[in-house]
C-alpha cells in the first residue's frame, strides 16, 4: 500500500507542466525517498536530483522566500547530497545555509567532570554556537522519545561543566550539528578522538531541547551507534533504540514530520538493523535473526549466520531464496558465502551486464588474491555502471598504482576526490600518481590539499615536503618540516636538509622567484627549532654546521665547528659495529680538522677546539681498529678503513703539534 501511494505521488508531480516551488520541493523529496529505499546510490536518481536542485535555485519564488524557509530548503538539499555520498556538494549547501542564517558553531574546550568521583575539573569537549539574530523555531513537541538514563555507578549521565551553561539549539540550528556529525561518521575513519567530537555535537542537540521528534530521534540513533563499542554505555544504547522503535506510531507520523527532511532521519528499518547489530554484540543472535527475517534483510540475515559459523545454513538460505526468484543481488550474496566467482559472473550475466555490485565483488576478489589487472578491469566496469562509488574509485586507484597504470590511477583518484574533497588519503594518492608521471607541480598541489584535510597526519606532510623540495618551494619546505616536528615526530631527512642548505649556499631561485639567500634567517630558525627537538641526529647537525660554514657572507666558524663536533658524537656511539657510522665519522673529522687547523690562534675557542678534535681523532682511531678486526682480510672495506685510520693518525699528530704552541 505504501509503495503504491509513493508511486501515485511521483506520478502526480511528474504530470505538473508548470511546477511551482512547492511542486519542485516535493518532487525533490520523492527522489530523495526513492534513493533511501535503495541499497546503493543510483546514478539516474542522482541526475534527477541535480536537475531539480537547479530548477529550485532558478525559481523566482525561492529567492522570494523568507531567510528561514530558504535555509531549510538548502539544508534539505545538503542532506540529499549526503545520501548520494556527494560530500563536497553536501558541505557546500550546508555552509551556504549557515551563512544565510548567520549561524556558526565550533568545538571548544571547557572545564568539567565526567565521573562521580572526580574531585577536580579537567578540559572537556563541547560545542559553542553563535546565532547573529534570534530566529528560533520552537514548536510544542508531543511524545518526544524518552531519554534513557545511563545508570552507571562511575560515569555521570552527562558531562558536568563548571560554568553550567548549555548550548542554545533550535529546530533551525540543530540540523547543522546533525549534518556535521553524520558527515564525520561517513567521511572519516572513526577513532576515539572523532567519536568524542561527534558525541559532543549530539549531546548539544539532546541537551538543547530541540522540540523536534525527528531531530531528537536522529540524535539518539547516532549516539546509540557510537555507544555500542563502550561496555559502560552498551545497555543504554540498546534500551534507547528499543524506546525509539517501540515509540514509533504511524497514526502520529503526520504530526512528527515537520523536520523530517532537514534532519536526515534514517528510516525505521535502518534503526531496527542497528538494534539487531547490538543484539548480536551481546550474544543475542536469535533476536537479531528475528529482526532480519521480519524486515526481509536477506543479506544481513545470511551474514549473521556466517558470523555464528553456520556457513551451510547461510548457503542453504541463499539457495532457497534463489529458488523463489533469481536476482543478481542474491547471486552476489551466494558468491560472498561460497567465494565462488562463478556466482558473481552469473549475477553480471543475469543483470544484463548492469550490476555494479557483481563487478565490485568480483573486483575485490581479484584484488585480495593480488590479480591486479583483472581487479582493475572489474572495478572500472562497476563504476561505469554506477559512478557514485567513491570508495570503489579510491580502491581502483590503489589497484592501478599496484599494476602500475598511473594514467588510470590519476583518473580514479580524481573521481574519488571529486565525490569527497575532504579525503586526505585520496588527495595524497592522487599526488603520488601525478608524481610518478613526472607532473611534480600537480603532485605538489594535491599534497597541499591533502595536508588541509589530514592536518595531523605526518606522512601526508612528508609527501608534501618531498614534492616541495623538487620544485624548490622553500617556504613550504620550512613550514612542513616544522609541522612534522610539531606533530611529535623525531623527523630528519638528509635530502631535505641538504636542499635547504643548498638553497642559501648556492642562492638558488625559489619556485616563487625569490633568491634562496633571502630564506637564510627562516632556515636558520628552523634548524634551531629542529635541533632542540632532535638532539642526536648526525645529518641534522652536519647540515646545521654547513649552514654556518659554507654560506658566503653568513659564516660563523666557531658555531659551525661546535655543530660538527655534535654531529660526530651523534654518529660515534657505534663506530666499532657499523661501517656506515664509521664513514660518517671519518668524513666529519676530516672537515672538522680542516676548519680547526685554519682557525685563528688568537680565537678564544681555539684551544678548546683543538682538544675536542684530539679526543675525536683518538676515539676514531681506537674504535676504527676494533671495526677493522671484524672485517674480512683483504676486502676493499678493510683496506679503505686502514687507509682512513692512517690519515686520522696523521691528523692526530698535527693536532698534538699545534697544541704545543697554544
Amino acid at each position: 500500500r505504501c509503495v503504491k501511494l509513493f508511486q501515485l505521488t511521483q506520478n502526480y508531480f511528474n504530470t505538473r507542466k508548470d511546477p511551482l516551488l512547492t511542486d519542485l520541493l516535493f518532487k525533490l523529496r520523492c527522489t530523495f525517498i526513492n534513493q533511501v529505499l535503495l541499497d546503493e546510490a543510483c546514478p539516474d536518481l542522482y541526475r534527477e536530483f541535480e536537475k531539480l536542485v537547479g530548477l529550485i535555485e532558478a525559481n523566482s519564488d525561492f529567492l522570494g522566500q523568507s531567510k528561514e524557509k530558504r535555509c531549510k530548503i538548502l539544508v534539505e538539499i545538503g542532506v540529499g547530497y549526503l545520501h548520494f555520498s556527494q560530500f563536497s556538494k553536501s558541505r557546500k549547501y550546508i555552509d551556504t545555509a549557515k551563512i544565510l542564517l548567520g549561524f556558526t558553531f565550533r568545538l571548544t574546550g571547557a572545564m568539567g567532570r565526567r565521573t562521580k568521583y572526580q574531585t577536580t575539573d579537567t578540559p572537556q569537549l563541547r560545542v559553542e554556537t553563535i546565532l547573529e539574530e534570534d530566529v528560533s523555531d520552537k514548536a510544542p513537541l508531543e511524545n518526544e522519545p524518552e531519554q534513557i538514563d545511563l545508570g552507571d555507578d562511575t560515569v555521570l549521565e552527562k558531562i558536568s561543566f563548571q560554568d553550567g551553561s548549555v548550548s542554545s539549539i533550535s529546530n533551525l540550528t540543530a540540523p547543522f550539528l546533525l549534518h556535521t556529525a553524520s558527515l564525520k561518521l561517513k567521511d572519516f575513519y572513526l577513532d576515539d578522538l572523532l567519536r568524542e567530537e561527534v558525541i559532543a555535537f549530539l549531546e548539544a542537540i539532546i541537551e538543547g531541547s530541540t522540540y523536534s521528534y525527528c531531530i531528537a530521534t536522529h540524535a539518539y540513533f547516532l549516539r546509540s551507534h557510537l555507544e555500542k563499542k563502550s561496555m559502560r554505555r552498551l545497555t543504554r544504547s540498546m534500551e534507547q533504540l528499543e524506546e525509539v522503535i517501540q515509540g514509533f506510531d504511524c497514526k502520529k507520523a503526520c504530526a512528527r514530520t515537520g523536520s523530517l527532511f532537514v534532519s536526515g532521519l534514517p528510516p525505521m528499518w535502518i534503526q531496527e538493523k542497528l538494534l539487531a547489530e547490538l543484539y548480536t554484540s551481546i550474544g543475542s543472535h536469535k533476536s537479531a535473526l528475528d529482526i532480519y527475517e521480519r524486515l526481509q534483510m536477506n543479506e544481513e540475515q545470511i551474514t549473521a549466520l556466517q558470523t555464528l559459523g553456520r556457513y551451510e545454513a547461510a548457503e542453504k538460505l541463499t539457495r532457497t531464496l534463489l529458488e523463489k526468484g533469481e536476482t543478481p543481488k542474491l547471486y552476489c550474496i551466494l558468491g560472498d558465502s561460497t567465494q565462488d566467482i562463478s556466482h558473481y559472473e552469473k549475477a553480471w550475466e543475469l543483470s544484463g551486464e548492469s550490476s555494479a555490485r557483481a563487478m565490485k565483488s568480483l573486483g575485490y576478489h581479484f584484488f585480495n588474491v593480488k590479480q591486479y589487472p583483472k581487479a582493475l578491469e572489474c572495478m572500472l566496469a562497476s563504476v561505469d555502471c554506477n559512478h557514485l562509488q567513491g570508495g570503489l574509485w579510491f580502491t581502483a586507484g590503489c589497484t592501478a598504482l599496484a599494476i602500475p597504470d598511473y594514467a588510470t590511477a590519476v583518473r580514479c583518484f580524481r573521481e574519488s576526490v571529486h565525490i569527497d574533497d575532504e579525503s586526505g588519503q585520496g588527495w595524497s594518492n592522487l599526488g603520488a600518481a601525478f608524481e610518478r608521471t613526472g607532473k611534480i607541480l600537480k603532485a605538489f598541489n594535491c599534497y597541499k590539499e591533502a595536508t588541509r584535510c589530514s592536518y595531523n597526519n605526518w606522512r601526508v606532510w612528508e609527501n608534501y615536503i618531498c614534492a616541495a623540495a623538487q620544485i624548490k618551494h622553500f617556504s613550504s619546505i620550512i613550514h612542513a618540516y616544522r609541522q612534522i616536528i610539531n606533530l611529535g615526530e623525531k623527523y630528519c631527512d638528509k635530502t631535505i636538509l641538504n636542499c635547504l642548505v643548498a638553497a642559501v649556499r648556492d642562492n638558488l631561485e625559489s619556485a616563487s622567484g625569490e633568491p634562496g639567500i633571502t630564506y637564510f634567517d627562516k632556515i636558520l630558525d628552523l634548524f634551531r627549532f629542529a635541533s632542540s627537538k632532535v638532539t642526536t641526529n648526525f645529518d641534522l647537525w652536519r647540515s646545521y654546521a654547513a649552514l654556518h660554514l659554507d654560506v658566503a657572507g653568513k659564516e660563523d666558524v666557531s658555531k659551525g665547528i661546535g655543530y660538527l663536533i655534535k654531529a660526530y658524537h651523534s654518529a660515534s656511539l657505534y663506530i666499532e659495529k657499523s661501517l656506515e657510522e664509521f664513514l660518517k665519522c671519518v668524513e666529519c673529522s676530516g672537515v672538522l680538522h680542516g676548519y680547526v687547523m685554519k682557525e685563528s690562534k688568537d680565537s678564544a675557542t681555539y684551544a678548546q677546539h683543538l682538544q675536542s678534535l684530539k679526543s675525536i681523532l683518538m676515539i676514531l682511531v681506537t674504535k676504527g681498529n676494533k671495526l677493522i678486526a671484524t672485517l674480512d682480510e683483504g676486502s676493499e672495506s678493510r683496506d679503505a678503513c686502514v687507509e682512513y685510520i692512517s690519515e686520522a693518525n696523521k691528523h692526530l699528530e698535527e693536532v698534538e703539534e699545534a697544541q704545543l704552541y697554544v
